[in-house]
């Protein structure tokens, strides 16, 4: 590893975001396993309709179920004067079944239905009566033969389960991307968007082993994350890591000023560094001391 202090200081600035992807990637898996995402977006497969009756946890209301047939009873289910689907009936083992499926066909043939299981309320009631008064029967003898549910494709919440797993996908791409983004950053640290301050954006591995090496062997001032060489400013804080060549710069500055967040009275000192095409550089030093310390060797630097 040649250049192993500066890498150092870009893997710290990398790590804080990889441990936060990490924790948002482990929580989006704690909730997707308490909720049982997996098993609700594959929803359970069932044979027939009793076995969805007969199921082992009446909570798992998600299922897909294949009918042979299904045949349009004539009632509609409506949501704001649109139409979302169409009730239909199948019959296996000599019991019916109510479904409501999103299809304008008559009948469907060997359908295979992805929904959720819902209660008999007064919508089943009604279609109860209805087939049994065309019938010509009691509605009590009717309700025998008919199963106690509604398996409705209209109510399977597919977008919500949908967006659920894309969160999920997009945090751990996030959390991939902070880590192949901090091998990238380690490994080619001249690319870093910090090292485009050095020599007008153009450093290269060469830039970059002679910071390493005046960070090893000429480093004269390190404090609250500020590093300086005989070449070279470095600011290694916690979020980014910033170079500034020091053969470039004509004018040091100190400023103090007051903080416009939290006491007045606090102040804040400010090194302002002009290169040789008027732009400014500011740092920010936490006292009047370490500010003068540094502007001493920064000095010296300039005129070796």
């Amino acid at each position: 590893m040649k250049n192993r202090k500066f890498e150092s200081y870009i893997l710290k600035n990398r790590i804080p975001g990889i441990i936060l992807s990490l924790i948002m990637v482990g929580c989006m898996i704690i909730m997707a396993w308490h909720f049982s995402l997996p098993d609700r977006i594959r929803s359970r497969t069932y044979r027939s309709i009793a076995d969805v009756e007969s199921r082992a946890n009446p909570n798992d209301r998600d299922v897909t179920i294949t009918v042979d047939r299904a045949d349009y009873i004539g009632y509609d289910y409506y949501v704001d004067s649109e139409r979302q689907g169409r009730y239909y009936y199948c019959q296996q083992d000599g019991r019916y079944a109510i479904l409501l499926i999103r299809s304008n066909e008559d009948v469907l043939l060997n359908y295979t239905l992805r929904g959720r299981v819902v209660s008999a309320d007064d919508v089943y009631t009604s279609i109860v009566d209805g087939l049994a008064q065309d019938m010509g029967i009691p509605s009590q003898q009717l309700e025998s033969k008919v199963y106690p549910l509604i398996i409705s494709e209209v109510d399977f919440p597919r977008i919500y389960y949908n967006m659920m797993l894309l969160v999920l996908v997009l945090t751990a791409l996030w959390a991939l991307y902070n880590i192949v983004r901090c091998i990238y950053s380690v490994c080619c640290p001249w690319k870093v968007s910090g090292m485009q301050v050095v020599s007008g954006g153009k450093a290269d591995r060469n830039t970059v082993r002679d910071i390493d090496e005046q960070l090893r062997y000429n480093l004269y001032y390190d404090q609250d994350g500020i590093a300086i060489t005989d070449k070279y400013l470095v600011y290694h804080g916690t979020w980014h890591t910033d170079v500034v060549e020091l053969s470039t710069i004509e004018t040091f500055k100190k400023l103090r000023t007051s903080a416009n967040i939290g006491p007045a009275d606090k102040k804040i000192y400010k090194l302002l560094m002009v290169d040789v095409d008027g732009v400014t550089y500011e740092q920010d030093f936490k006292t009047e001391a370490a500010i003068d310390e540094a502007l001493s060797y920064l000095r010296d630097s300039g005129k070796k």
